[in-house]
């Protein structure tokens, strides 16, 4: 009898674990449709319920996400709304109503859930006018490393020393640029350490044709890797040199399960990087003694040759190639603006009288 308690307790168990694990859970911008008219579905069914004083009208809609597994999807949406001046009961929905300005008069908070058929089924929905209890994460115990995005401002200048350290031990006859970052911690200690995990690519500029990695180091054909551990210590405050320690070894960054963001487009690490190269200045173009120069804000000089009826046509130099440029990314839609304006009316007590009395004139 124990023996089949604990197989039904486990098989539950395991049927709860692997529906978690098939669950996806996405964000959805408030302004979607869908999302709409779940909120319209959800105060519709709310108003109907609604017994004594009046209905309630969206105010805002907070935040929106769709989960979905192998055998359902649903919806749960958060929003805002306020007392209505239509009475419940009534013949006029609540998109036909406006606020009752009146500043006494709470914010509602609720919460939907809708499972997604043909026609959506609301599971849940509850209106509070307390907030919703949100958990506030424990901070990391005090000098723990702490998780920073790899594509953060904060982590440019340790990564740009790292690179520079890994290609100044390499010893190839090509330098190496940046292919992808896996993971970046930051740890405080006396000033701050940077641990970072990165592979790098063959590039087509050699060491000996330039001194450091420039905007013209790309990687070449040949896929050549190296992946590299770096830490980095750095104490702003002390105005020296970070401490920088590399380990590299051949090939990329072994594959984790988790995506590894390559570098941004446009952002090279080592631009703005000091102390570990020289530029080498570039040799000017010799100068064709045939042409002559033009002095700064003057037109050259047309010479009409013997027997040309007309001076020769100067053709402009060409313009030069604008790359194009990243379509700005849209602003997140939640929350979402409010439906309408709420402009409460505080009343005021009327002053007090005065105590001055009126004197009859004589």
């Amino acid at each position: 009898m124990n023996r089949n308690r604990i197989c039904v307790l486990f098989a539950l168990t395991w049927l709860f674990y692997t529906g978690s694990l098939g669950q996806e859970d996405t964000r959805l911008q408030c302004d979607d449709k869908s999302v709409q008219d779940i909120v319209e579905l959800a105060l519709l069914q709310h108003n109907k319920n609604v017994t004594e004083s009046n209905q309630l009208a969206l105010y805002q809609i907070v935040e929106a996400t769709k989960a979905k597994n192998e055998t359902e999807e649903t919806v749960s949406v958060r929003f805002t709304a306020r007392e209505s001046d239509c009475p419940a009961g009534g013949d006029k929905l609540w998109h036909q109503c406006d606020y009752l300005q009146d500043s006494l008069k709470p914010l509602y908070y609720c919460d939907t859930q809708v499972l997604v058929k043909e026609t959506n089924e609301i599971t849940s929905h509850e209106c509070s006018v307390d907030p919703p209890v949100v958990p506030v994460e424990r901070p990391p115990c005090l000098g723990c490393p702490i998780k920073i995005d790899v594509e953060s401002e904060d982590l440019r200048e340790s990564l740009s020393y790292s690179l520079a350290k890994a290609n100044l031990m390499h010893n190839h006859q090509h330098f190496f640029v940046l292919n992808s970052v896996g993971s970046a911690t930051k740890q405080v200690i006396a000033g701050f350490r940077y641990r970072l995990r990165f592979d790098m690519q063959k590039s087509n500029c050699t060491k000996s044709e330039f001194k450091e990695v420039t905007e013209e180091c790309h990687p070449d054909e040949e896929k050549l890797f190296i992946n590299c551990n770096s830490t980095v210590d750095v104490a702003p405050w002390r105005h020296e040199m970070p401490e920088t320690n590399v380990q590299c070894g051949s090939g990329p960054l072994p594959p984790t399960g988790f995506s590894v963001r390559r570098r941004p487009p446009g952002w090279s690490p080592l631009r703005n990087i000091h102390n570990f190269a020289v530029v080498t200045p570039v040799k000017p173009p010799k100068k064709d003694e045939s042409s002559e120069e033009c002095p700064e804000g003057k037109a050259p000089a047309v010479v009409v040759k013997e027997g040309q009826d007309k001076p020769p046509r100067l053709v402009p130099p060409p313009k030069p190639r604008q790359e194009p440029t990243a379509a700005p990314t849209p602003p997140p839609s939640c929350p979402s603006k409010p439906w309408k304006e709420f402009n409460p009316v505080i009343a005021t007590s009327p002053p007090p009288p005065s105590n001055n009395t009126e004197t009859e004139s004589v």
